[in-house]
């Protein structure tokens, strides 16, 4: 199967859910990927939060859109009791939410280290501190996933770690810019997709030039290697979705979603395009190769 294409409401903080369903149907987006900042958070008019669960569902019911992915700002880090008990509860609560919103994930985070401390140590308490969300995930089937940031950004602590909690309805929200950033030798996902691989849920992508400081740009005009990346994640036989995330929620000086959205999956449908056209060309070839050594009847 194909990949599929998203985007994530953080591109369009000034629409409502039923602007953010038509766009996305009338630009062939399959799915979406909800942003919320949780009760009261504000500046985000499609925040799930604002509404009730079954009026999110019922805005994408029968629009052929799928709600992908319910992205909290959960962070698992913390140690402080008061604060991760605060967090457990609210992973819950996005749990129950995303279940009748009609979405298959839940986005958190593993976030920061502090000075200090040990970075194994930090894992194995992020591992800790998700347990009590693991019997709810399995319950309503919704996956949770973490999406690389932060402090944990590249893929070597996110193998063990996963490996670690080793749970069927644990995956990885793979962000290939923030992987990128950080060790030059992922660019393209050289490095996460081989090492990550079915581990990836959910693929994430925004284009900047690396080193450079000059903002995101349009898919393929940096240095992320957006289509290597594609290709990487074709070779493991990744189908789930590809989401476009463009930050005009914390940056709203960025072209607005209408220009930058709809150009976008152009490009990623272009790409994908030309690497199943190279795949037919190379068997196409083999296949010549082949009967042309053949043994003669």
């Amino acid at each position: 199967m194909p990949l599929q294409f998203a985007f994530s409401t953080v591109a369009c903080p000034q629409w409502t859910l039923e602007q953010v369903v038509d766009h996305a149907r009338e630009w062939g987006y399959g799915g979406v990927e909800l942003r919320t900042l949780g009760p009261g958070g504000g500046g985000l008019a499609c925040d799930p939060a604002l509404s009730t669960p079954g009026k999110v569902a019922q805005a994408f019911q029968g629009s052929g859109v799928t709600p992908l992915c319910l992205s909290t700002s959960h962070a698992l880090h913390h140690r402080d009791s008061t604060r991760i008990r605060q967090t457990r509860l609210a992973m819950l609560q996005s749990l129950e939410d995303a279940a009748a919103i009609g979405c298959r994930s839940v986005r958190v985070f593993g976030n920061e280290v502090s000075p200090g401390e040990d970075r194994r140590t930090v894992l194995l308490r992020i591992a800790k501190n998700l347990q009590p969300a693991l019997d709810k995930a399995t319950e309503l089937g919704i996956e949770i996933l973490f999406e690389n940031a932060g402090s944990f950004a590249t893929p070597k602590e996110w193998w063990w770690l996963l490996d670690v909690i080793s749970h069927p309805m644990v995956g990885l929200s793979w962000n290939i810019a923030n992987s990128a950033s950080i060790d030059p030798n992922d660019r393209g996902g050289w490095v996460s997709v081989p090492t990550l691989n079915h581990r990836i849920r959910l693929a994430k992508v925004k284009d900047t030039r690396i080193g450079e400081g000059t903002g995101y740009v349009p898919l393929g005009e940096g240095t992320v290697g957006i289509e290597g990346f594609i290709q990487r994640l074709h070779g493991v036989g990744f189908d789930g979705f590809l989401s476009v995330e463009w930050d005009r929620l914390w940056l709203p000086t960025l072209a607005p979603a209408e220009e930058y959205l709809p150009e976008a999956l152009n490009r990623l449908r272009g790409w994908c395009e030309a690497i199943a056209e190279s795949e037919a060309l190379g068997r196409q070839a083999r296949e010549k190769a082949a009967a042309k050594n053949a043994p003669k009847p």
